[in-house]
């Protein structure tokens, strides 16, 4: 006699228990991704910023010439390029266009062409005291994240504003 043996399944009701469960947890979980998810451009843009400061204060000290920062606020762009009278390294340039999202705050006059020298790395790599102490980047959430100066001065470095 050939017995069957049952075989083991779930039943409708336990199928929809977990459907319900895992539709609970992506309900919790759902707002915290979707903030992450926004705070990472802002965070990406934020360390190009970094980035632009670490590569002027190099370029600044391997040529031995002063390197600027720059931000036009009506065309949302920034870059760095050698100080005036210094255009025989003009191959140095780099510009960059903001995330449509994101916008800069600064504490420093806007220039007649709209352009805004924010930091001036001196030939030895130090920024200048006209520098710019901090850019804010805000996102259209009114997330913040600062480029800011350290505290010794010598450099810069990314802060996350609390909300």
């Amino acid at each position: 006699m050939i017995r069957l043996r049952p075989t083991a399944a779930f039943t409708l009701v336990e199928l929809i228990l977990v459907m319900a469960l895992l539709a609970i947890v992506m309900a919790l979980s759902a707002p915290s991704l979707s903030r992450s998810l926004r705070e990472r451009h802002l965070k990406d843009e934020a360390t190009r910023f970094l980035a632009l400061t670490e590569y002027g204060r190099s370029e600044a000290e391997s040529l031995g010439v002063p390197m600027i920062v720059w931000i036009d606020p009506t065309t949302q762009r920034y870059g760095i390029e050698p100080k005036a009278g210094f255009e025989d390294v003009d191959a140095r340039n780099r510009d960059f266009t903001l995330n449509p999202d994101i916008h800069l705050e600064f504490d420093k006059a806007v220039a007649s062409g709209g352009l805004v020298e924010a930091i001036e790395f001196s030939p030895d790599g130090t920024p200048t005291l006209s520098s710019i102490d901090a850019v804010r980047l805000v996102d259209r959430f009114d997330s913040v994240f600062t480029v800011a100066r350290t505290s010794d001065g010598w450099g810069y470095e990314i802060l996350k504003e609390a909300k």
